[in-house]
């Protein structure tokens, strides 16, 4: 099966930094999640972005910023044309802590809903704060790894960060630091892991519930604090997620995919994956050859 998660090690690598060339890269990037932050930052072309479900159109001079743990992919809005981003990814961890009555950054990035904080930022917002020689320097330290790089790493990403915090609280959307007992945490990381391992099965709350060792209004209602959205909408946002991996990159037809990703009937999968994509199978898989 095609699972979600890609596995990085925050103890050996806490920091990852490279450009993105479509010219010797693989473009588009299939769906995928994991623990660290990535930003990218836009070099050369019109960059598609899908970030939990939602799609925007980033052009040059944009920045994204995918938090940990939601489901994003990257392609391209015309087909023919040349894409060259920088990539940077980093644990949280490495994060200064906030001073008192500053925003808890670390905590919130773990909970940050993309729909209430905009996490696509415009060319005319990032040109206004010189982000760019930031973003230069963190790949060519990363790339050299002169002695003290990641101390320089750390500064800038702390630096990009604070003008991030800047504009959510000038647009009055700053993220809310998640509110959730350590063990708590620990067990939502699993039941994450855990569906994107199994979302081909017939999965139900009340099962997850008691795996996490919760009554169903508890783990329903930390679950939506962590992620944004009900169990059950995860788990069909992550079906549609492999979906659409499986529509872009095999030739298998739209009823194999549907009973792959854990949809019995054909139809219903349709509807499911319009809903979220705004698109039918057919329609994502024409646009993206």
């Amino acid at each position: 099966m095609n699972n979600l998660y890609e596995y990085i090690d925050p103890i050996v690598s806490p920091f990852e930094a490279f450009g993105f060339d479509s010219s010797r890269d693989r473009i588009p990037v299939p769906a995928h999640w994991h623990y660290y932050v990535e930003l990218l930052y836009i070099l050369e072309g019109n960059v598609r972005i899908t970030i939990d479900n939602m799609v925007e159109i980033c052009p040059v001079g944009s920045v994204i910023l995918f938090p940990p743990r939601c489901v994003h992919a990257i392609g391209v809005s015309d087909g023919g044309e040349r894409i060259r981003y920088y990539v940077v990814k980093f644990d949280p961890e490495i994060l200064p802590y906030s001073q008192k009555g500053e925003l808890d950054l670390k905590a919130s990035l773990r909970s940050i809903s993309t729909a209430a904080c905009p996490c696509c930022f415009s060319p005319a917002q990032i040109a206004e704060r010189n982000l760019r020689p930031l973003f230069e320097e963190i790949v060519k330290e990363y790339e050299e790894k002169s002695y003290a790089y990641s101390m320089i790493l750390s500064a800038d990403l702390s630096r990009i960060m604070a003008e991030f915090i800047r504009l959510w609280q000038k647009e009055g959307c700053l993220p809310a630091a998640t509110r959730m007992h350590p063990s708590y945490e620990l067990r939502f990381d699993f039941i994450a892991e855990y569906i994107d391992k199994h979302y081909f099965e017939e999965l139900t709350v009340e099962k997850l519930a008691s795996m996490c060792g919760m009554s169903h209004s508890t783990f329903s209602l930390h679950f939506h604090r962590r992620y944004g959205m009900t169990c059950r909408e995860y788990i069909n946002a992550t079906r549609i997620s492999v979906a659409e991996n499986m529509l872009l990159f095999s030739d298998h037809d739209v009823a194999f995919i549907a009973q792959e990703v854990g949809y019995s009937d054909c139809s219903y999968f349709i509807r499911c994956y319009k809903r979220l994509k705004g698109v039918t199978p057919k329609q994502a898989r024409m646009a993206g050859k």
